[in-house]
């Protein structure tokens, strides 16, 4: 974005220089471990002490959002490669199968102005992870991150653990 165009007070990011985006966190866990609820958990204590807070959902079963007779289906039915849908406070994209932005590139956009963007999946990419443990609850399909990428393995109760951990990272410690 032209430097002229930019908000005043609101830092652009790039998806080539992801270094100057906010600490990026991903946290990561067979499904029906607990990682929605652990997160809703760190977003509202993070939130209560003073930091605004990103998330990002991964979707591992494509949900269709985009239903059959809607203005934005029709016009993908028509051929657009790329249909998206806005609203003052809502957005959504519909993209060709296997096609669509990183998720570096979603944080550079659509998140300006957050001290930390949280992510729920996303395990294979190339960012720092929690994994969330529940006892009695595995599944052996399930393949962990690289074990250099792990910040901490934890239960999806131990929200102060979490959130202290993200705290030293953003104040650099």
């Amino acid at each position: 974005m032209p430097e002229d165009h930019a908000k005043p007070g609101v830092q652009t990011h790039t998806a080539e220089n992801p270094a100057d985006l906010p600490p990026m966190v991903c946290f990561v866990a067979p499904s029906g471990t607990g990682k929605t609820t652990l997160l809703e958990l760190v977003v509202a204590e993070m939130s209560r002490r003073g930091h605004r807070v990103g998330a990002v959902k991964h979707d591992a079963h494509r949900i269709e959002l985009d239903t059959e007779g809607k203005d934005s289906w029709r016009l993908r039915e028509a051929g657009a490669t790329a249909t998206m849908l806005m609203g003052r406070n809502q957005l959504a994209w519909f993209g060709e199968d296997d096609a669509g932005p990183s998720l570096l590139q979603v944080a550079s956009l659509f998140f300006p102005g957050v001290d930390v963007i949280l992510v729920e999946g996303f395990r294979s990419a190339d960012l720092p992870v929690i994994i969330v443990k529940r006892e009695g609850h595995s599944d052996d399909r399930w393949v962990a991150p690289n074990p250099d990428r792990v910040l901490l393995t934890v239960a999806p109760d131990e929200v102060t653990r979490v959130v202290e951990l993200l705290e030293q990272r953003l104040n650099g410690s």
